[in-house]
């Protein structure tokens, strides 16, 4: 196991990921737009639960005076009142959903950058480690993640016959009738006995990834305010991405209701 190479893909996300936040927050986060677009918002969504809880009360009255219609009240509540109050609710229901996706848009350009700037930086250290044994795992993966990850670059048609840091693993010998055979040496560890516990780059780069990079957002990133924190559900859910869908022949509620069972 090569302790400095994992240390340089380990700095190297960590380092990433700080700078993609701090520009992140310098950029877009700090940003009069964006300020303004969480205050609007905010405002929406504070005008809407005023009207919802204002609308919840008087159906309350309403049912109470169908049930006792002798009964006399200081506030005569109509049917013409509650359906215009369901209207108001309504559109304002639109205008929570319009302001909170211009919010995740923002949060959801920034997530985009940074893929870009990681998906650079894989091809960069990829290229760099090509062929190279990053470290030993103390297990044997399974077949899909050898060929997914651990093997991901390492030469050879099989993963590791043609690489010459795989020999102290694996040599190639004459068989008893003169046939080329390929037998494993001493390991160098109780651990390490086979030449499938190599690890490439990839795996190494994906851990960190779901670790360093993970933890990193979780103490520098900016969480988009309640209501507009389902990502790109928020936006996928606003008046105009729900017309376009309709317009494809989609159903929108359909969509919401798979990303509901995603999340």
């Amino acid at each position: 196991m090569t302790v400095n190479d994992i240390g340089k893909i380990v700095l190297s996300v960590g380092v990433t990921q700080i700078l993609a936040e701090l520009l992140s927050r310098k950029f877009i986060f700090q940003s009069d737009s964006y300020k303004k677009a969480v205050a609007t918002f905010q405002r929406a969504k504070d005008k809407h639960d005023k009207t919802a809880a204002a609308l919840a009360a008087k159906r309350l009255l309403y049912q109470e005076q169908q049930q006792n219609p002798g009964k006399k009240s200081s506030q005569q509540i109509s049917t013409k009142s509650l359906v215009k109050d369901e209207n108001r609710l309504k559109f304002e229901s639109n205008d929570v959903t319009k302001t909170a996706a211009e919010v995740a848009r923002r949060h959801t350009s920034a997530n985009f950058s940074t893929a870009i700037v990681f998906c650079i930086l894989y091809r960069v250290r990829a290229t760099e480690y090509s062929g190279k044994i990053v470290a030993l795992l103390p297990f044997e993966p399974f077949h899909l993640l050898q060929k997914m990850m651990t093997f991901r670059g390492l030469a050879g048609a099989a993963g590791f016959e043609s690489s010459t840091e795989f020999h102290f693993l694996w040599v190639k010998a004459l068989g008893v009738g003169g046939e080329s055979i390929t037998k494993p040496m001493a390991p160098l560890s109780p651990d390490i006995n086979h030449a499938s516990q190599a690890c490439a780059f990839a795996f190494i780069y994906f851990l960190c990834n779901m670790s360093v990079k993970v933890l990193i957002n979780m103490i520098l990133g900016v969480k988009p305010p309640p209501g507009a924190d389902d990502g790109v559900a928020t936006l996928m859910n606003s008046p105009q991405s729900r017309k376009m869908m309709e317009s494809f022949g989609v159903d929108p509620d359909e969509v919401a209701g798979f990303n509901k069972k995603l999340s």
